[in-house]
């Protein structure tokens, strides 16, 4: 299938950009065409990290040399001096040579400080242009040799300066080669000295040989300079290679384009020449630095990327980490970060050691362990990870235009039954299909991804105006719908589609998911094949979702939450026969809750079998007490029934209180058969082989079917609130309805209980009806025993013989 593009191969050829890495070993036949002559002569930056890195070292060998160099020139200045000063004025030499030395003076200071002077060396950097500059201040210091006194000397004495003048130029542009500029410009001053001394001599074959020296000088100046930045640049590698695998092998990490050091206060000790050049910066004006400032100069992206979160969460908790990818701001570029933390004896922390790699272009080729790990290994699109990483790095480089993103989560309607029913490999070519189609709505607008399972991701880089994005989200349902045709087989899905847009709903790549996410489950709600945006009121519901988790599980663990029982009555004569247990919550600040808003949080928090067993030992320890011999009834919900573990709780809890099995009565809702799964038949089976009863709740609320009634044995059905209500309005169908249903429970030998009866006249219609019990607010509410109950007795009928 076709695989979507990213980073290097999205991008035009003169936006790719070779990736900054550790500076690879150089073979013999690659030595002559490592550097070219712009790397070696520009007197700004070089055209890679690498060599940036390597001109640096060479401008600090050339600091360090430098003294020396000074002393010689000046040592032979003074030669100079004493030779001429019989025939010039002695206040020319003097001058000049006061000059020289202040000239050298000023020189070699500051070579010594550079070499000596961190804070020195990192405000004002020796450079390749300031190498430069100084030597040429230098080298004209020799003019007034040639221009002046030059024909003022006897024959003798020209040829001793012109002796010495070679010397200078041999080996000042030898000792200079360091910085192949400055050596250049050295010998092309000294190159300008002697053609004037040709000409006051009137010799061209002199101005002749004193070119081609020049140019002998300046071709091996150049060879032998491009032989020392391919030997730093060796020295270079072996020096970081060295501590680099030790570092590996310690971190575990895959990789590195440069190693990094941290003190107990986070800042920079050490930095490698060439990750300090990758970022922009040299190793000198990065040590000392925080590496907060480093990172996210500003403040302002780190409440914007997760990563940089994780970053400086492990670097406040003194944790190891590996692999954290972060991007470098203001820049298109991304780094890998690994590191650990050292202590002394006593547990203090002493510092950090690290490595880091820029994985800008590898994390989307897919031709490494870290491309890999970004990618789909079954449709070959983006991951969540890399889902993540590019929403982010859309959402910061959006950041100073403002123009936002929209993030669409899609998730596939009916999935679930294709692999059921198909099987896994249908499944997984269908979810190959899916992609395609998906990558096909978007195309260069943005960016697709499987987040796992049947939910895709799509980052739309596109207008995010609400009329856009609802187009957008039509086309992906209605491609999406389209027939699948894999073999013979003819297959339908749809789409439900949640949609967060970034700026207006979110900054935080994280929060804009979990807002994508809450607009996916709003429109499930609404029914599939629909979207939805994310609205405040979402976020509002979901944190009061969350908190009322909380305060259920602290309810759980204080056993806040108590049994009420309400009484069920013998339609005819009004005498108790059973109560049902309903759980009860009186929050301490809400009040008492209702029910339908507790029990589903304690269902989705995975909660319902550790309430559900408590409530079951309860009510039978309960009703072994009660001196009315009655069943009582036990709400069980359809995640209860899976598995085995609810019959061994119904036969534990009547084994320790010594209920018998047929006063125990466990009430199911008609949609715990909406799946037809065989399973839940089984676990009913199993709880009437114990001898309780089973009863269908809320009969004829929207899930009906008569065909379950006969294979799960019912011994009840509780008619619902709503039928009882309305055929006690008058309404026939209402009416009809209660009537099919005794009809039917009649014939199948089956009890049935009204509920929800409220007055005396919901009452009277249901007995006439000929309905076996009834349970409402009319006969007592759900009461905690031992307090007040209602006098069931008012409620008995009179049997008129």
């Amino acid at each position: 299938m076709r695989k979507v593009k990213w980073g290097a191969e999205a991008l035009s050829e003169d936006q790719q950009q070779p990736s900054k890495r550790v500076i690879e070993p150089v073979t013999p036949r690659a030595r002559q065409n490592v550097f070219s002559l712009r790397d070696m002569l520009t007197l700004g930056k070089g055209s890679t990290a690498v060599v940036d890195a390597v001109r640096q070292h060479q401008v600090d060998h050339f600091t360090q040399i430098g003294p020396r160099v000074i002393l010689g020139n000046f040592m032979i200045a003074m030669v100079m001096g004493l030779i001429v000063l019989p025939y010039v004025p002695d206040w020319q030499v003097g001058a000049w040579l006061a000059l020289c030395l202040v000239g050298a003076g000023i020189q070699a200071r500051r070579h010594l400080r550079l070499h000596r002077d961190r804070d020195y060396r990192r405000r004002k950097p020796a450079t390749f242009s300031s190498a430069t500059f100084g030597t040429a201040l230098t080298s004209v210091l020799w003019l007034p040799v040639a221009l002046w006194w030059f024909p003022e000397l006897p024959q003798l004495q020209q040829l001793v300066i012109v002796g010495l003048g070679v010397v200078v130029m041999s080996t000042g542009a030898f000792l200079l080669v360091y910085v192949p500029p400055a050596a250049l410009v050295y010998t092309a001053i000294l190159t300008l000295c002697g053609l004037v001394i040709a000409g006051y001599v009137g010799s061209p074959e002199i101005a002749a040989l004193v070119l081609f020296f020049s140019i002998a000088l300046t071709t091996a100046s150049l060879f032998i300079a491009h032989e020392l930045f391919v030997q730093t640049k060796s020295r270079i590698q072996l020096a970081e290679m060295g501590e680099l695998v030790d570092l590996l092998r310690e971190l575990d990490a895959p990789g590195s384009g440069g190693l990094w050091e941290l003190d107990n206060e986070l800042r920079f000790t050490k930095v490698s020449d060439s990750l300090a050049f990758a970022v922009g910066k040299t190793p000198d004006s990065i040590a000392g630095l925080l590496v907060f400032k480093l990172m996210d100069p500003d403040g302002r992206f780190v409440n914007m990327s997760s990563g940089m979160r994780s970053l400086f969460g492990h670097f406040r908790a003194s944790e190891p980490f590996r692999d954290v990818v972060v991007p470098q701001v203001y820049t298109d570029r991304w780094w890998s970060l690994s590191g650990n933390p050292f202590f002394d004896e006593d547990g203090k922390l002493l510092g950090w050691k690290g490595v880091a790699s820029d994985v800008t272009e590898s994390r989307t080729a897919n031709a490494d362990a870290m491309g890999a790990a970004r990618s789909d290994p079954l449709t070959g699109i983006a991951n969540r990870l890399l889902i993540r990483e590019l929403l982010e790095e859309v959402l910061l480089g959006d950041h100073d235009d403002r123009k936002g993103c929209g993030l669409l989560l899609v998730d596939l309607d009916r999935f679930k039954l294709v692999n059921d029913t198909l099987g896994h490999a249908i499944g997984d070519k269908l979810l190959c299909e899916i992609a395609e189609r998906l990558e096909a709505v978007v195309e260069e607008d943005g960016h697709v991804g499987r987040l796992g399972g049947d939910e895709f991701a799509v980052i739309w880089k596109g207008k995010t105006d609400r009329y856009t994005l609802s187009g957008l989200a039509e086309r992906i349902i209605s491609e999406v719908s389209r027939t699948v045709t894999i073999g013979a087989a003819n297959i339908n899905v749809g789409a439900t589609i949640g949609i967060a847009i970034g700026r207006a709903d979110s900054e935080r790549e994280d929060q804009l998911m979990r807002l994508a996410d809450l607009a996916l489950y709003s429109a499930k709600s609404n029914g599939r094949g629909s979207y939805a945006f994310y609205e405040r009121a979402m976020l509002e519901a979901a944190e009061d979702h969350r908190l009322l988790e909380n305060d259920v599980r602290h309810a759980l663990k204080n056993k806040d939450m108590k049994l009420a029982y309400q009484p069920i009555v013998d339609g005819e004569t009004g005498e108790l026969v059973g109560r049902e247990a309903l759980l009860r919550w009186h929050h301490p600040t809400r009040g008492d809750i209702a029910p339908d808003r507790f029990i589903p949080i304690i269902e989705d928090a995975g909660l319902i079998h550790q309430i559900g067993d408590w409530v079951i030992r309860e009510a039978c320890e309960e009703a072994q007490r009660w001196d009315e011999k009655v069943p009582v009834a036990v709400n069980i919900s359809a995640a209860q029934l899976t598995g085995a573990g609810l019959a061994k709780t119904v036969v534990n809890a009547l084994a320790v209180s010594g209920l018998h099995p047929n006063r125990l009565e466990l009430e199911v809702t008609e949609s715990v058969f909406l799946g037809d799964d065989p399973e839940t038949l089984s676990s009913i089976e199993r709880l009437r082989g114990l001898g309780v009863r089973m009863v269908l709740d809320d009969f004829g609320k929207g899930y009906s079917s008569f065909g379950y009634l006969g294979r799960a044995h019912f011994s009840k059905i509780k008619i619902d609130k709503s039928f009882v209500r309305g055929a006690a309005g008058g309404d026939q169908q209402c009416v009809a309805i209660v009537n099919a249903i005794l009809a039917l429970a009649d014939g199948l030998g089956i009890e049935t209980t009204a509920e929800g009866v409220e007055t005396e006249a919901q009452a009277d219609i249901m007995r006439d009806l000929g309905v076996g019990s009834l349970q409402g607010f009319l006969f007592g509410q759900p009461t905690f025993l031992g307090e007040n109950v209602v006098n069931i007795g008012d409620h008995r009928r009179d049997i008129v013989a």
